[in-house]
């Protein structure tokens, strides 16, 4: 017998079937599961943004949670960070530099376990 791919399925039926898996997904998934899950979530939205346009729908996410805390968030960050001689202050376009370094590291240490044979 031939197994069933979702290309078997029209549009609506793959979408009433990816409703079907959420939900059972979600209902199984203990307290302690869900909250690792969204966690795991909200921190890949967050802190693996790449470009300015994610980076922006990033910072809006932040000034909603924190909306009229967020000048004290702020302080708070400034004060932790300024307190912590480990960390270096760099210049907004130095900080991009490196995001971007790491991002082409990364593609390229890709590409080469791609071209191995």
């Amino acid at each position: 017998m031939e197994e069933l791919t979702f290309k078997d399925l029209s549009e609506k039926e793959l979408d009433t079937l990816k409703d079907m898996y959420i939900s059972s997904r979600v209902n199984k998934m203990t307290e302690s599961e869900l909250r690792t899950f969204v966690k795991e979530v909200i921190v890949d939205q967050v802190k693996g943004t790449v470009g300015n346009a994610e980076e922006k729908e990033a910072w809006e996410d932040i000034k909603d949670h924190f909306s009229e805390n967020l000048s004290q968030k702020i302080l708070e960050v400034k004060e932790k960070c300024n307190k912590n001689h480990k960390v270096v202050q760099k210049s907004p376009e130095e900080i991009e530099f490196d995001r971007r370094l790491g991002l082409l590291k990364q593609q390229q240490e890709e590409n080469s376990s791609q071209d191995m044979w």
